[in-house]
């Protein structure tokens, strides 16, 4: 009776591994949660440090890439928030997405500044080059896209295009210049929909529609 009792619970105990491990949000350091996340052909693509919600002290934020036998790679951000007592929890994380092929999308840069996060993506053919920097910031409460600024460059016709857009104002402003020409500036406004960190499929126009 007691094998058996014995045998049970180590079964149990194997079930529930797994599952303890993904339900974990709390870690001693930014190693412990790598660990957790990074298997197989999983790899840190970027990374950055910095305060996220003005407590002063160091927040981090990680992109995991991703790859499986047979499957198309994929994106996976983290945000993780520094303990006044030590360690860190997860805050926020993206779904994980699959990196769109084509020439489009893939991250250049990622940052921490004025209390956001900056995810450049980039995309290009053969004759146009686009950047996408979404800036994410906890607001109200949630992770949310709060600006988005794009810069694309069409080499067939020497015109450059950057759009700023604020998302939580409406206020768009685009400027454009065709090579050395004096540029021309559009201001407007729009409003935009609610976008979440949390929705992030990291292509370029993710927020504008």
């Amino acid at each position: 009776m007691r094998t058996d009792r014995y045998l049970l619970v180590t079964i149990v105990v194997i079930l529930l591994c797994p599952l303890l491990a993904f339900g974990q949000t709390e870690f001693t350091s930014v190693d412990q949660f790598l660990k957790s996340v990074l298997s197989g052909e999983a790899r840190l693509n970027a990374k950055a440090e910095g305060d996220l919600n003005a407590d002063g002290l160091a927040d981090w934020t990680g992109l995991i890439h991703r790859e499986k036998p047979d499957q198309s790679p994929t994106y996976q951000l983290y945000v993780l928030l520094r303990q006044p007592k030590g360690g860190y929890r997860v805050a926020e994380k993206t779904k994980e997405e699959e990196i769109a092929g084509m020439g489009c999308c893939w991250v250049e840069d990622l940052q921490i500044q004025r209390s956001s996060i900056f995810i450049q993506s980039n995309a290009k053919t053969a004759t146009t080059m686009e950047a996408a920097t979404h800036q994410f910031k906890l607001y109200k409460g949630e992770w949310r896209l709060v600006g988005l600024r794009i810069y694309y460059i069409d080499h067939s016709s020497d015109v450059t295009t950057e759009t700023d857009m604020n998302v939580l104002t409406g206020t768009i402003v685009e400027k454009r210049q065709k090579g050395d020409r004096r540029p021309t500036v559009r201001r407007r406004t729009k409003k935009f929909n609610i976008s979440l960190l949390k929705d992030f499929d990291f292509l370029n126009m993710f927020g504008t529609e």
